[in-house]
């Protein structure tokens, strides 16, 4: 399970150039585009009960702390029109944290699985790289985190909901800021090219991690197949 550690992404990449925009940054990859997150999705073959506790007991220990990585990057900007948004997100992100609670009980304990005890701190460091890029003093690589996070959350929603659905919990649509209101924005602000720059690392950053949450809820769910005989 290789999770990036706390202050990982403040170190050189020297295999890779970082994104220089949000679209370089999303092109390589979303939670929309991870494997695993099909899987949970899919209706027509679904996924096993032990699949959605972990998903729902993994995010919520990931995302559904207050203060989070949008609260930090709140803090990180003086711009009233960045603050605007901003305050929407932080204000959805209170019902999305609501619910990741509600579900991780609907939802019921996780099962015990190989390596259970490396999970638990590697979800812990990884929270903490999170907040601490959404705490970083370059101007707009906190912003581009929070961008990054919210643009995600439309693939993360839609396993919440299968979980919603799945657990017979009724819940309300997001009312995080729209994926158009979130690019323009990062496209306002990416006409100083710095700060496009920034923003793009941000994202990067954030959406590597989250692919790597995902890899480890993939890999759990493969070990537990394994252990069944499926």
């Amino acid at each position: 399970m290789s999770f990036i550690q706390p202050g990982a992404f403040a170190r050189a990449q020297p295999d890779a150039a970082p994104p220089r925009t949000l679209d370089a940054a999303l092109a390589q990859g979303t939670s929309g585009d991870h494997g695993f997150v099909h899987l949970l999705i899919d209706k027509a073959h679904p996924v096993r009960a032990m699949d959605l506790a972990d998903a729902a007991h993994y995010l919520c220990l990931l995302h559904g702390r207050y203060p989070g990585l949008i609260d930090y990057a709140a803090t990180r900007s003086a711009d009233p029109y960045v603050g605007k948004w901003l305050s929407q997100a932080c204000e959805a992100f209170v019902g999305e944290r609501a619910l990741l609670t509600r579900l991780t009980v609907a939802a019921g304990p996780i099962t015990s699985t190989p390596g259970q005890d490396r999970c638990t701190p590697a979800i812990i460091n990884l929270r903490g790289a999170l907040n601490a890029l959404s705490q970083s003093d370059r101007q707009g690589c906190a912003l581009g985190a929070a961008i990054a996070l919210v643009l995600d959350w439309i693939a993360v929603r839609q396993v919440l909901d299968v979980i919603a659905e799945r657990t017979g919990l009724d819940v309300r649509p997001s009312i995080l800021p729209s994926a158009d209101q979130t690019k323009q924005l990062a496209a306002e602000m990416s006409t100083v090219a710095s700060i496009g720059r920034a923003i793009g690392f941000g994202a990067s950053q954030t959406l590597l991690q989250h692919r790597q949450f995902w890899d480890m809820l993939a890999e759990r769910a493969e070990l537990r197949n394994a252990q069944d005989g499926i």
